[in-house]
């Protein structure tokens, strides 16, 4: 099982152009769905993808149900001339975004993601494709049956406007998450989402809901590690910046992993998990061990190909199978690099199907596709 996406080049296509790429998926959209259900991740490399606007109409006509509609965690904001097309990520580039299933606490998780190199960077810029499958096949039988028997249970904590907090790991406000300051519609969009709201001190939010950590892709069957509990654990970034740090063998790198690890271990005397940020435990309240945690980390690690980024990438990949922030494939923009990068998504939906095209303002483009 192979994490290296299927690719594309203009020797395929006859011409580097957008319009040509875009005739090309029209001609040939049926053998580009049953290759993404093979690959997991097709990668159109080499084309003149000059504008956001362009990878909208590339995300539109590989899929024309786009929606714009997005509860996710990270920052993003829309790009200017696009419908659908966001920022993939507003945190600072430091810091690290784990390999992720994305959306994936929400019952119709984008099952399809859109990424588009807008500006190459110098340096790093990376991000890595994981198998989820494989993640699922090779776990631990014991973890992985306390996964299927517990199920897990993700909390985030939103503050309201004006109650920011001034640290690494605070989410941003409710009211920009559900573009509204109506707590009636926040409590429907939750309900509709079956996410349980709790109403908290400054008019703070807590969001709580309980999941499966594997997921069955709807047409081929293949079991994937779904969840999020390799980000939102509180233990989990610390894991992840000292995989960095060794990948890096940078400075920077070291500094931030010592912040995060002290950072880590202080909030285990100071602060209830319930009360931070984000935090996975069982879906019966109990605590994940840490070492489930780093056996996971392992997993997603060796099971994972760096993408290097070139001007005008752009990647599909379907998220029930891999992840660069999908369920095979995942997002990882939290490698070091040098220059601006720039990224998008967007987001569809039909039939059970969504697709998000994200625009990072940093360096690469993510579109999202298909819910499970």
């Amino acid at each position: 099982m192979s994490t290296n996406p299927y690719i594309i080049t203009p020797n395929e296509v006859g011409s580097a152009q957008s319009s040509e790429l875009i005739q090309y998926i029209r001609k040939y959209i049926d053998t580009l769905q049953q290759q993404l259900q093979v690959s997991g991740a097709i990668l159109f490399r080499g084309f003149d993808v000059p504008q956001p606007t362009v990878f909208e109409s590339i995300a539109k006509t590989f899929d024309g149900d786009l929606k714009n509609d997005y509860l996710g965690t990270s920052p993003r904001n829309i790009v200017k001339g696009t419908d659908y097309v966001f920022s993939a990520s507003e945190l600072p580039p430091h810091y690290p975004i784990m390999q992720h299933c994305e959306m994936s606490f929400l019952p119709t998780a984008p099952r399809r993601l859109m990424f588009y190199c807008y500006i190459q960077p110098e340096i790093g810029g990376e991000t890595p494709i994981c198998d989820f499958r494989a993640v699922a096949k090779s776990m631990n039988p014991k973890i992985k049956q306390e996964f299927e028997k517990k199920g897990i249970k993700v909390i985030r904590n939103y503050c309201a406007p004006g109650h920011e907090k001034s640290n690494s790991f605070q989410l941003k406000p409710w009211v920009d998450m559900f573009q509204t300051k109506d707590k009636s519609i926040v409590e429907k969009k939750s309900a509709e989402n079956n996410i349980t709201v709790e109403w908290l001190e400054n008019d703070a939010l807590r969001l709580i809901s309980d999941h499966t950590a594997f997921k069955k892709h709807p047409q081929s069957g293949e079991e994937a590690w779904f969840n999020h509990l390799q980000v939102f654990h509180a233990s989990a970034a610390a894991m992840e910046y000292a995989k960095i740090t060794k990948r890096q063998k940078t400075f920077d790198a070291l500094k931030v992993n010592l912040y995060l690890q002290t950072v880590t271990f202080l909030k285990k005397f100071t602060e209830k998990p319930i009360d931070r940020a984000m935090h996975v435990c069982y879906a019966d309240g109990s605590e994940i061990p840490e070492s489930y945690i780093q056996h996971v980390q392992d997993l997603i690690w060796e099971n994972m190909y760096f993408l290097k980024w070139q001007k005008g990438d752009v990647i599909i990949l379907t998220t029930s199978l891999l992840h660069m922030v999908v369920c095979r494939i995942k997002d990882l923009e939290k490698y070091r690099f040098r220059g601006l990068r720039k990224n998008q998504i967007t987001s569809i939906k039909k039939a059970g199907i969504s697709c998000l095209l994200f625009l990072f303002i940093r360096m690469s483009l993510l579109i999202k596709t298909n819910h499970f």
